[in-house]
């Protein structure tokens, strides 16, 4: 199996369907609502290309991260 095939089995085992999924659907990997219109910059379109996640969600993911000291 290669990385591309890993990252989709543990995408599909964690949030119910694959990145690939995801973007066909243009929805959010993780709220499934519609992706694009909950990304408000152009990192955040980058990241939902990256991960399937929009900004909001990836943003509420990584907050704890951010402000960690």
């Amino acid at each position: 199996m290669n990385l591309k095939e890993f990252r989709e089995q543990v995408t599909k085992s964690t949030f119910g369907m694959t990145i690939k999924e995801a973007h066909e659907k243009g929805v959010c990997i993780d709220c499934k609502k519609p992706a694009l219109v909950r990304c408000y910059s152009k990192a955040g379109a980058n990241e939902y290309k990256i991960s399937g996640m929009c900004e909001m969600c990836f943003d509420e993911l990584t907050k704890e991260a951010m402000f960690d000291d």
